[in-house]
């Protein structure tokens, strides 16, 4: 791990970054005493997530659509006066 002051970082910032991506960590130092303040590491690709299973039904089950079916009123109530 490579350590340097904020001014040096600042002054090296482009080669202090070609240094994370060939795989070196960074501690960044602060203030007099010196305190590590930050640390900069090459970011990894995060895995590709697998898809989740529907459920317990998802190889015995299926649903089919119909192209011309249209979700109506008419067809959810069979009196119109159920909506008041």
């Amino acid at each position: 791990m490579i350590q340097m002051t904020v001014g040096d970082f600042k002054a090296k910032f482009s080669s202090v970054l070609e240094q994370v991506m060939n795989g070196e960590e960074v501690q960044i130092l602060y203030g007099r005493l010196k305190k590590p303040v930050a640390c900069l590491s090459k970011v990894t690709e995060k895995p590709k997530r697998k898809k989740r299973p529907l459920g317990s039904y998802e190889s015995k089950a299926s649903y089919w659509e119909d192209e011309t079916f249209e979700f109506t009123p008419e067809w959810l109530f069979d009196d119109m006066n159920d909506l008041l």
